[in-house]
């Protein structure tokens, strides 16, 4: 059941994933302060949500943020453990204040305390497909969240194929989110071009990501996953869109979508195909379809936060420019769980997910989490410490 999230991280290849990190030079790192707030707070188990996976963040401000998660046990509202389990959905979304030292978390999904609980965001147009929540941001008073539409396909924990991309947009995002209003958009059909598993606006030197292009901070700008073909692991490429079509941003109908090309040129993508051009640029390499791109203004440097498949290791690259070049993909942190001794260790068990939540960073700080589950599904049934987001922080990565 939980093991359906686990393909999204072992796609293809990760031998050749593997091999490509292990010559990564160590960067050198910035002495971090105290930090604020504790990791330890993050994600009580409470108001029947028994546990959760995905976990990205979009700040509302205010010390408020949202938190997008994936395939979620809950139960009774005063349920502790997943043997209390009554349902499973597909996603649910926490939304946390924080005030110095404290956060509180508030859970919501749909039909919330009923007999008959859903996820929060459904496909639109289906009662089968399900989504799986991507990046998000807001901008001019709208909330954004892109998805990824997945489907059954064959059977077992591996039994999915994606269905294609979705936006959402909620225009009243700071109401109940009981009371939400959502609206979708396709931004593309099937799984050769995932889009939105990061998402960039309003970020870089002078709020322009992209400084070599004067109108750079006019656009949005969507990393997104290209896979390839065993034993070729996936890659991110980087596609654009006008900040003014965010709300007919759908494809096809839109033919303001743009791509980076290899010699570091845009082009238009045609708004009916569903493939990346052959001649895109190779951004990121691995790719993943969890992942974080976040600006710091303190080492005017980008930082791509993500997994590799079936690592032991959480992983980062850096750059000077959103575009690139990308440095070598290195070790962030290394997993306690899939250490052999550690206290939550067994061969089963995998993690995955690894994300950067800026907000949460004091100075000289990166804040990032993971998930972890485990193939063997009593693992996940009996261990509350697994299969729910893990907070951590480390000292901030640089290049200096």
């Amino acid at each position: 059941m939980t093991a359906a999230r686990l393909p999204l991280l072992v796609l293809v290849g990760f031998a050749s994933a593997l091999l490509a990190s292990c010559s990564a030079q160590r960067s050198t790192l910035v002495n971090p302060p105290a930090l604020s707030p504790d990791p330890a707070e993050f994600f009580p188990y409470q108001q029947g949500w028994l546990g959760a996976d995905s976990a990205y963040s979009v700040p509302f401000g205010g010390g408020r943020s949202l938190w997008l998660l994936g395939d979620t046990f809950i139960g009774p509202t005063n349920a502790t453990s997943r043997k209390q389990a009554t349902g499973f959905i597909r996603n649910s979304i926490a939304i946390s204040n924080c005030t110095g030292n404290s956060c509180s978390f508030q859970y919501h999904w749909a039909a919330m305390n009923t007999s008959a609980p859903n996820s929060m965001f459904s496909a639109p147009g289906s009662n089968s497909d399900w989504l799986w929540p991507l990046d998000g941001f807001v901008y001019k008073g709208t909330l954004y969240l892109a998805f990824m539409q997945m489907r059954a396909q064959g059977s077992g924990a591996f039994g999915f194929a994606y269905s294609g991309t979705q936006l959402a947009s909620i225009s009243n995002y700071l109401a109940e989110p009981s009371q939400w209003s959502v609206r979708y958009q396709e931004l593309n059909a099937g799984g050769r071009a995932v889009l939105g598993v990061s998402m960039v606006l309003n970020e870089g030197p002078g709020g322009n990501p992209d400084p070599s292009n004067p109108n750079g901070a006019s656009y949005a700008y969507f990393f997104t996953v290209v896979p390839e073909k065993s034993p070729a692991p996936p890659h991110i490429a980087l596609l654009r869109l006008p900040l003014s079509q965010l709300n007919g941003a759908a494809r096809p109908g839109n033919s303001n979508w743009e791509y980076l090309k290899s010699d570091s040129g845009w082009n238009r993508w045609p708004d009916t195909d569903t493939v990346v051009p052959s001649d895109a640029a190779v951004v990121i390499n691995p790719g993943a379809t969890e992942m974080t791109v976040r600006y710091h203004a303190t080492t005017k440097q980008w930082i791509a936060v993500y997994p590799i498949p079936i690592d032991r290791e959480a992983r980062y690259s850096l750059s000077r420019s959103l575009t690139g070049p990308w440095g070598r993909s290195e070790e962030l942190d290394s997993y306690p769980e899939m250490q052999p001794g550690g206290p939550d260790y067994t061969s089963s068990v995998l993690c995955y997910a690894a994300k950067e939540h800026i907000e949460f960073e004091a100075a000289g700080q990166i804040f990032f989490t993971y998930a972890c589950n485990s193939v063997k599904p009593s693992d996940v049934t009996d261990n509350m410490n697994l299969y729910r987001p893990i907070a951590v922080t480390r000292p901030l990565p640089s290049s200096e």
